[in-house]
């Protein structure tokens, strides 16, 4: 449970509209009741994400990720429940007072406060000596040489490092900070107990995480040497594979447009900015991975891949194009120039001409792997044209929208001279094969759990659903039954928290319920049980939260029958015996009593 008060929390959840929130992410219309979108944290081409105004949470019917405003904005901005808290705080006007902090959190929190200093006080010292410093000249002139001017270099806090071993460790020393903590954030190396400058005789790149908070920094070698790019190492701040540099400037354009052009380096980055494309950002060095998809999930509508024109260039981008598609982005890739890069084409074009002659003519992710794969191949020969379909057919047996594949199918035929018909018969035998491949994946079913636990949590769950979707009926449940009545587990804790809000004279309002757990998991767990699967079901909460009563009732006889019985066995006494087999003829009797009861219902219709 958060520190911060309940009052302030409370205050924040009834400033806010969680629609108007979700809607600054996504688009959302509505449908019903409700509103509707594509789910940004995973790729889908159908609607399955819900947003409920009446009960302020959201709910995906295919990821199955759930929960509260407080939720959406951990998930999406990935923050912590504290800073999602401050975060919608400053949104809705309300101060959000320092928390008391337990002696553990405290020193964690002084330590991560250490760690940002030093940072900033390097980033400091690298910008005095690029502009203040006589060793920065030739940074400086290589910088205005590639044409990035004062603002720019403001911007992003460029700076430089003298090819010295004891520079900034000597500026670190004479301020008294920790040179063990600068070690740590990667800013100092160490040989032995000797503490190092880890950056010399480069220009230097301060790189952001996408909150804004600097985490590292990149470094270029700015006369010959190896090797020419240095990041910081992995450090509690920085980890360049969840990283895109430039995304702290770029993510509110990137909103705005729903789009976004990801290039290769740091100057690619830094002059398209300079030069009015505010939505480019760079990987650090590596190829796109799931944590880079993850920062621009739900924040975009396509993305367009420019890269230098040469081998490696397109051997980077081809490794993490699928990533995007499959995030059900639109993926276009631009071709450059041979031997240009970004930089260098929109210097000598301009931006108009980058954006029409480059990102205008940017081929789909499908197009772009097909023309790489036929360049160079004339087709004249058989032999070419048969290489040619079989590398093609395994890009089309990746594809799962029919339409697009048979567009597909129809160039190629026309490509390589052969009938419409062959070519669509060969992929699904090709396909099909594949999928009877002995060493496909095979899913690992888990062990079936007891029947009767199974029933038991099956119809535990109903109940609580049927209150969670028509809160009105809380009072009727907790007089029938206390939270004792659910097996201990989240259930349980479930109905803990509704009944302690019908004891404080509430209705079981979900997103409050939501607030009593920190736990992602049973965020999931509530908001998929509050959101109504088909339509009308909320409408008979009452028949089913009855029938989960008799239901769970009829479980509970028949567990206490057996244990009856089995008991039995072990008694000696007459009268112990006796007295167990009342106890089963009662439990018989209100059994049938409550079929009497069902069948009732059932005449009655």
């Amino acid at each position: 449970m958060s520190l911060i008060p309940e009052t302030i929390i409370e205050e924040i959840r009834g400033r806010l509209d969680i629609v108007n929130i979700v809607s600054q992410y996504l688009e959302i219309k509505k449908v019903g009741r409700n509103y509707t979108g594509l789910c940004p944290f995973h790729a889908e081409k159908t609607p399955s994400f819900t947003v409920s105004p009446e009960k302020q949470i959201y709910h995906c019917f295919g990821c199955q990720s759930g929960g509260n405003l407080f939720t959406f904005i951990m998930q999406i901005e990935d923050l912590s429940f504290p800073e999602a808290v401050r975060f919608l705080g400053e949104k809705a006007g309300v101060k959000v007072e320092d928390r008391n902090f337990t002696a553990e959190e405290k020193k964690a929190f002084l330590l991560k406060e250490k760690m940002q200093d030093l940072l900033n006080t390097a980033k400091k010292y690298y910008e005095e000596m690029l502009v203040k410093d006589l060793r920065g000249k030739k940074a400086y002139s290589y910088l205005t040489g590639r044409k990035v001017n004062g603002e720019a270099m403001r911007a992003f806090g460029l700076g430089f490092a003298p090819d010295a071993w004891d520079g900034l460790r000597g500026k670190l020393q004479s301020l008294k900070m920790e040179l063990e903590l600068a070690y740590r954030v990667g800013v100092l190396g160490k040989k032995g107990s000797r503490f190092y400058d880890y950056f010399r005789g480069r220009i230097i790149f301060p790189i952001w995480d996408h909150h804004g908070r600097l985490t590292g920094f990149g470094g270029r070698l700015i006369d010959q040497g190896e090797p020419r790019y240095l990041n910081t190492p992995e450090t509690p701040l920085f980890s360049k594979g969840k990283t895109l540099y430039g995304l702290h400037l770029a993510l509110p354009h990137i909103r705005r447009e729903k789009e976004a052009v990801l290039v290769e380096g740091y100057l690619d980055v830094i002059l398209l900015h300079q030069h009015g494309i505010k939505t480019a950002v760079a990987p650090l060095g590596t190829s796109l991975t799931e944590n880079h998809v993850s920062l621009l999930r739900g924040r975009l509508e396509s993305i367009t891949m420019v890269f230098d024109g040469d081998a490696g260039g397109e051997k980077a981008a081809m490794r993490g194009l699928e990533l995007l598609k499959n995030e059900g982005c639109r993926v276009r890739v631009a071709e450059l120039p041979e031997g240009m890069d970004p930089a260098d084409y929109i210097l000598q074009n301009g931006p108009e001409h980058f954006n029409k002659d480059i990102l205008g003519r940017a081929r789909s992710l499908v197009s772009h792997q097909l023309y790489s794969i036929r360049k160079g191949n004339s087709l004249q020969k058989e032999e070419d044209r048969l290489q040619y379909w079989r590398k093609a057919r395994k890009i089309l047996a990746n594809l799962s929208e029919p339409l697009e594949k048979e567009e597909y199918l129809k160039k190629i035929a026309v490509e390589i001279n052969q009938p419409l018909e062959v070519l669509r018969g060969d992929l699904e035998k090709s396909s099909l094969g594949s999928r009877r491949s002995p060493g496909n994946n095979r899913k690992v079913l888990p062990a079936p759990k007891n029947t009767k636990s199974s029933l038991r949590e099956l119809a535990e769950k109903e109940l609580l659903s049927s209150v969670l979707q028509d809160p009105i009926l809380s009072e009727e449940l907790w007089e029938k039954i206390d939270p004792d009545f659910f097996t201990p587990g989240p259930f349980r804790e479930i109905a803990c928290s509704m009944h302690d809000l019908y004891l404080e004279g509430q209705e079981a309002d979900v997103s409050t319920i939501l607030g009593n757990f920190s736990n992602q998991e049973m965020h999931t767990l509530i908001t998929k049980m509050a959101t109504p699967v088909r339509r009308g079901e909320d409408a008979r909460a009452r028949k089913r939260m009855n029938d989960c009563l008799k239901r769970l009732r009829v479980l509970q006889w028949t567990e206490e029958r057996e244990r009856l019985q089995k008991s039995i066995q072990e008694q000696a006494g007459i009268e112990e015996i006796s007295a167990t087999l009342r106890k089963l003829q009662d439990l018989k009797v209100r059994e049938e009593e409550l079929y009497r009861s069902v069948e009732g219902e059932n005449v009655d219709g």
